[in-house]
């Protein structure tokens, strides 16, 4: 058998993704520490596009993730956990054996079968040894939006203050909108 000479394309490939600024969970075991809380993002898979839209008041088959920043590999990024992982936090958070503050210094090993389909199955297992957080890690999270902040960007709003300024310009209908976040 011969070596595939673009064989460098497909692994740098993998190198860029795994570095990139978005946690992707795939088949196996990944480890990463939670550095936020989870906001809630209601979603619906779209068949036409294949894409996943924000869910809206009457959808039906809507998945809840939970988003937030962890530490991958030595690099924030944004996540997006499926609902079961984020109950599987809320657990732990729970569980007085396991001293939960955030950053959540023990680290997580997320374990998913069958990953990309249907009937993909999670599980959480947090270590019981505890890995120090550099401050540089911890001054950058300061930088990043909230999990709130991105999941109302993802809506279509932008709670930046900026943007506050700028909703503050435009003159609405006295009549009330109707609330299509209400679930």
């Amino acid at each position: 058998m011969t070596k595939d000479p673009f064989g460098w394309v497909g692994e740098r490939e993998k190198e860029l993704e795994d570095k990139s600024g978005y946690f992707k969970i795939v088949e196996g075991k990944q480890t990463f520490v939670l550095l936020s809380h989870c906001a809630p993002l209601a979603q619906v898979f779209d068949p036409a596009t294949k894409k996943y839209r924000i869910a809206q008041e009457g959808d039906k088959n809507v998945s809840i993730k939970g988003i937030c920043w962890v530490l991958q590999d030595g690099i924030i990024k944004q996540a997006a956990l499926p609902y079961t992982i984020v109950k599987s936090l809320r657990s732990l958070q729970q569980d007085p054996e396991w001293d939960f503050h955030l950053p959540f210094k023990h680290p997580l090993t997320l374990t998913a079968i069958g990953a990309g389909t249907k009937e993909v199955e999670y599980t959480l297992t947090p270590s019981p040894k505890q890995v120090d957080i550099e401050k540089a890690i911890l001054e950058e999270l300061k930088k990043k939006p909230s999990p709130e902040d991105i999941v109302e960007r993802k809506k279509g709003h932008d709670s930046s203050e900026a943007a506050e300024q700028e909703y503050a310009k435009i003159d609405y209908p006295a009549a009330e909108p109707q609330d299509i976040d209400a679930f």
